[in-house]
Parts: structure tokens; sequence; C-alpha cells
């Protein structure tokens, strides 16, 4: 009861503030601890993924049907409240990072950035 009393007291657009600041907050954490735990917990699997597409898509100029394919179960990977926070266009650019990643290792055996200097 005295907390009521107390937020009757502080004026409306500052308790607005505070809300509003609580939500953003919860929001970047949300973000944040998606990014760290969520998605590297799924990167063996999108590499998984990545596999299984080479394989389905064994045609020369499929590589934007295979990209899509693998976001679109990667996604399907994440919980779902996670899936509100990271979009579509997050995860095709976090797929391909991971891919040159792979490219990287697989050309001379060490991740050294061999691809970008060559690219």
């Amino acid at each position: 009861m005295e907390l009521l009393n107390y937020l009757n007291q502080v004026p409306l657009p500052v308790l607005i503030l505070v809300i509003a600041a609580l939500a953003v907050l919860t929001v970047v954490i949300a973000y944040q601890y998606a990014k760290m735990q969520g998605l590297e917990g799924i990167r063996e699997n999108v590499y998984q993924l990545i596999l299984r597409a080479e394989h389905l898509y064994t045609e020369s100029g499929q590589g934007e049907q295979k990209l899509k394919f693998v976001v679109r179960q990667a996604r399907g990977l994440l919980p779902g409240w996670m899936q509100l926070f990271i979009t579509e266009d997050m995860m095709i650019k976090l797929v391909n990072e991971w891919f040159r990643g792979v490219k990287d290792l697989l050309d001379d055996g060490k991740i050294n950035g061999s691809q970008t200097k060559n690219a």
C-alpha cells in the first residue's frame, strides 16, 4: 500500500520514462544474452546445416537457395522468444561469417584470415 502512495507522488512523465528505460535495458540484455549464449550454442548445428544444404542443392548457382535453407533452419533452432530479437537479416550475416570461417579453415587448415586476403 505504501508503494502505491509513493508511486502516486511521482509525476507521470518520470514514471513513464523509468518504465521505458527498464524496457530498453531488458531488450538489450536479452539481445546480448542471445548473441553470446544462444547463437554460439547453435554454431555446430549451423555447420551441419551447411553440409546438408551442400548435399541438397548440388547444382551450380544455387548458393542463394543454400543460404536461405540454412538461415531458415537455423532460426528454427532458436527458442521462440529469441526469434523475436534475431531477425532473418541478422542470421544471414551470422551464417555468412561462420561460413567464411569454415572456408578459411578448409583452405590451409588454419583460421588465419586467408579467405579475406584472397577475396
